[in-house]
């Protein structure tokens, strides 16, 4: 079981013919250490919820509405 992993915050720049700087992509990446663990909690295209709490980034499942009756 993997309990920590380090990460790292990389930033994906996109540029114009002219060279310019017209689109900025963070994305972190997780290794498959991590995400083929099978205590990891998300699954493939599962809506997820990212927040910052402090100095913390949290990521949680997105919980469905129960339906009224």
């Amino acid at each position: 079981m993997v309990s920590k992993i380090v990460l790292k915050l990389t930033i994906v720049k996109k540029k114009d013919k002219q060279g310019k700087p017209i689109y900025r992509s963070p994305r972190i990446y997780l290794s498959t250490k991590l995400t083929d663990d099978s205590c990891f909690p998300f699954r493939e295209g599962q809506p997820l919820l990212a927040k910052v709490v402090g100095e913390k980034l949290v990521i949680e499942k997105v919980m469905k509405a129960k339906r009224k009756v």
